[in-house]
């Protein structure tokens, strides 16, 4: 079935290979829960089926795997993309929130998302030893998961140390590299990680990218852990860092709330603590990539 929509995919006029590259990863995506669920043949995907898996993103979503809607949206829009060919226009359109219940708006969750230290570090013990350092990559440096496979950590120690700061760039979202200050602990994880390093990345030479991510997630599933989590993580304590204070999901502050919160934690104003956060989260959106600052309230609410 993958190779089949891959195929529908390439025949496909699409603007550009990064493009089309993007369209049949997120196929593979839907092949993969789509054989978990013993479904191998388009012909037993059905409407209701591609339902099921727009509720599955939602589920995700609300778990904090996604940032925002807009990727689960995404994720459906190929599936109903790829139906289509195959149907020859027949397919009719599953909607992402009529059909399947996906958030129209930013979503801002009532608890944190982060993975707790405490987790962090049992997960750490019971998968292998290259996954584990790249958690710590992903907490570290607040990372998702495929720049964390990609990261060059030999490279990136070298910029630091001529420049101050490290360049994202392998494996970002739309194809943009974004600049990251880093202090001593950013820096031991990154030293940790070129002891195991293969190459110019952390995955292992005699494999592909894509089949070291299907036995990452499966470490990750067997542990019950989402790796966006230690993104989570990595946002909340830049907010302590930058803040000095915690964010409202760390807090336990509702999210109309928190500058009054702020203000009385800090003992400031609160048009001075509105100042605040904002830079903040202005300052922590660009470090996770995001091109908006309301996508930080996903993170911190």
């Amino acid at each position: 079935m993958f190779t089949a929509g891959r195929m529908l995919l390439k025949d496909r006029s699409l603007n550009g290979f990064k493009t089309q590259s993007d369209y049949i990863d997120r196929w593979r995506l839907f092949v993969m829960y789509a054989e978990e669920k013993g479904v191998k043949k388009m012909e037993q995907v059905t409407a209701s089926f591609v339902i099921d898996y727009g509720q599955h993103l939602q589920k995700q979503l609300e778990a904090g795997v996604y940032s925002s809607a807009s990727a689960p949206k995404n994720y459906l829009s190929t599936v109903n993309c790829v139906m289509r060919l195959a149907t020859g226009g027949q397919w009719k359109t599953v909607r992402p929130s009529k059909d399947c219940g996906i958030e129209r708006r930013k979503y801002i969750p009532k608890t944190s998302k982060a993975l707790p230290e405490a987790k962090h570090q049992e997960v750490q013990q019971a998968v292998d030893d290259r996954l584990s350092l790249i958690i710590d990559l992903q907490r570290a440096l607040g990372l998702r998961f495929k720049e964390s496979c990609l990261f060059d950590a030999n490279a990136a120690l070298k910029q630091l140390g001529k420049f101050g700061y490290i360049t994202i760039h392998s494996g970002t979202k739309g194809g943009r590299p974004r600049r990251l200050p880093c202090d001593n602990e950013m820096r031991k994880v990154m030293e940790a990680a070129v002891e195991i390093q293969s190459g110019k990345s952390l995955i292992p030479k005699e494999m592909t990218y894509i089949k070291f991510r299907q036995e990452c997630y499966q470490q990750a599933k067997t542990n019950e852990m989402s790796f966006h989590s230690e993104r989570h993580a990595f946002a909340q304590k830049r907010y302590r860092d930058i803040v000095n204070a915690p964010c409202p999901l760390e807090a336990g502050w509702e999210h109309r709330g928190r500058i009054g919160k702020l203000a009385e934690y800090l003992s400031i104003s609160e048009t001075e603590a509105k100042r605040i956060d904002e830079e903040a989260r202005l300052k922590i959106s660009m470090e996770l990539g995001h091109s908006r600052v309301e996508i930080s309230n996903a993170y911190l609410g």
